[in-house]
């Protein structure tokens, strides 16, 4: 009765103060502009998601079934007086007497008021119950069709067809959590098959250890997701997905651990990585340098890895996230120079360029500037780079003399170029990876929401590749001798 009286008669908008679907289609026949018409046809996609309609009979039945119980409650005091004229007795009334002949009467009319009301009721409960059922059926399908596949990867190490049934899962795990919030700071809806293959191989390779234990341990979260799913009964599932701690907890170390393998197992990234070694190595890094790198990297704005004033936090940011980048950038320019001079081809492959960088003509510009400097020139250079502030460097040269402000000027304009190219936002690396991972808008252009994911993985790929060469337990030391660190 109660699901009945608060039963709208009309459709259910999901979202508070959403337009209608009529309101927004006579918008769109009314909208003369194609920029208007795009945006109210992005309005009605998304409300054709959210909004949910109850069938007509559904409605009917309810409406219905309010009439008949307001009916039969006016009929109360009614009943009350026929009943209070039955007079008490100790005996069963003899047949024919006035007492009989009012009880049958109220007997009759009573049952005659509630069996209408019944039936009423009973056709409402059925049809109310079955949309229950359903709905509940369809909250928990996705995660009912993971269980088959699931338990044969678990039970069945051997079968053939894991490769298929792996690929089953994930893209089932990407549409329940499309359709589900399990909360978490990251919001992947695409797990690609093809990464887990990837973990595999890795385990197989001569490469770094944080890279073969991030491997292993997206194996090991991914199985134990299986294992949940496996165990799971349907008949204790809840109906919201997001209340079942266990499957929770597992979706939620899967997505932790996959948001930073998507980005990291792929070949140019780990290219990059070795190369990132080499430079560091062959750079001599100071200890200021590698205290700045540190900090960065293990101060967030939830916690503070170590005590360091904000001031401090900021140039360690902009040192991990600017100038670091620009340097490795400035390297291979200058590589790539020196070997056309000595009559080589230019080096085609330029990991940080093609990893990091964005595609455009800017690069051309910059070698050509680059191309003019001389080895005593560069090194001038990379120190006006390692100052605390480059940007403010060419401004407070005042002392110097005017051929020398004119150098720090023209290397405060390239030091701007470099940074628009090479470096990235000295932000909180959480709040990038966060960003990285979350889906994007449909009604933002395609290109362009390909552009940010470009910017926040080349952000994500820099921050773990550096954390790789940091000094301190956990991470991989710096060799003073030796090629590699494999």
């Amino acid at each position: 009765l109660a699901a009945a009286a608060q039963l709208p008669p009309a459709a259910v908008p999901t979202a508070p103060g959403m337009l209608s679907q009529s309101a927004l289609a006579g918008a769109l026949v009314k909208a003369g502009t194609s920029a208007q018409r795009s945006a109210l046809e992005s309005k009605i996609r998304a409300l054709y998601r959210r909004e949910r309609h109850l069938p007509p009979r559904l409605v009917e039945l309810a409406s219905a079934l309010r009439s008949r119980f307001l009916e039969f409650t006016a009929q109360i005091p009614s009943f009350l007086e026929d009943f209070m004229a039955i007079q008490e007795v100790l005996l069963p009334p003899p047949r024919g007497s006035t007492n009989k002949q009012l009880w049958d009467r109220f007997v009759v009319q009573v049952l005659a008021e509630v069996s209408v009301l019944d039936r009423s009721y009973a056709l409402f409960e059925q049809m109310y119950l079955r949309i229950v059922d359903k709905l509940i059926g369809q909250a928990v399908e996705p995660v009912r069709s993971m269980t088959g596949p699931s338990g044969a990867l678990v039970l069945s190490p051997m079968d053939p067809f894991r490769e298929v049934q792996t690929a089953v899962i994930c893209q089932r795990l990407g549409l329940l959590k499309r359709k589900v919030h399990f909360g978490g700071p990251h919001n992947l809806v695409h797990f690609d098959p093809v990464l887990l293959l990837k973990a595999k191989r890795v385990q197989e390779m001569d490469t770094y250890d944080q890279i073969c234990a991030l491997a292993k341990l997206l194996l090991v979260k991914f199985r134990a997701l299986c294992q949940v799913l496996n165990g799971l009964k349907i008949e204790q599932i809840r109906p919201e997905l997001s209340d079942n701690p266990e499957l929770r907890t597992a979706v939620l170390e899967l997505e932790a651990v996959w948001a930073e393998c998507q980005f990291l197992l792929q070949q140019d990234t780990l290219d990059f990585i070795t190369q990132l070694l080499d430079y560091l190595q062959k750079s001599g890094l100071s200890d200021d340098c590698r205290w700045q790198y540190r900090t960065a990297l293990l101060c967030t704005e939830d916690a503070l890895a170590v005590e360091v004033y904000e001031d401090d936090l900021k140039l360690c940011r902009t040192a991990m996230f600017e100038t670091l980048p620009i340097l490795v950038y400035l390297d291979e320019v200058i590589r790539d120079l020196e070997n056309e001079r000595q009559g080589g081809q230019p080096n085609e492959l330029n990991l940080y360029r093609e990893v990091f960088c964005p595609k455009d003509l800017r690069h051309h510009s910059l070698r050509r500037d680059f191309s003019k400097f001389d080895g005593q020139r560069v090194e001038k250079f990379k120190t006006f780079l390692m100052g605390d502030d480059p940007g403010m460097a060419a401004e407070e040269s005042l002392s110097e003399s005017a051929s020398d402000r004119g150098q720090m000027r023209y290397f405060g304009m390239l030091y701007r170029q470099l940074k628009d190219v090479a470096a990235f936002v000295p932000a909180d690396p959480s709040e990038v990876m966060q960003a990285a991972t979350a889906p994007g808008d449909e009604s933002d252009e395609p290109r362009a929401r390909h552009e940010v994911k470009e910017a926040q993985r080349r952000r994500l790929v820099n921050e773990t590749t550096a954390s790789l060469v940091l000094p301190g337990e956990g991470s991989m030391a710096l060799r003073a001798q030796g090629g590699s660190e494999r």
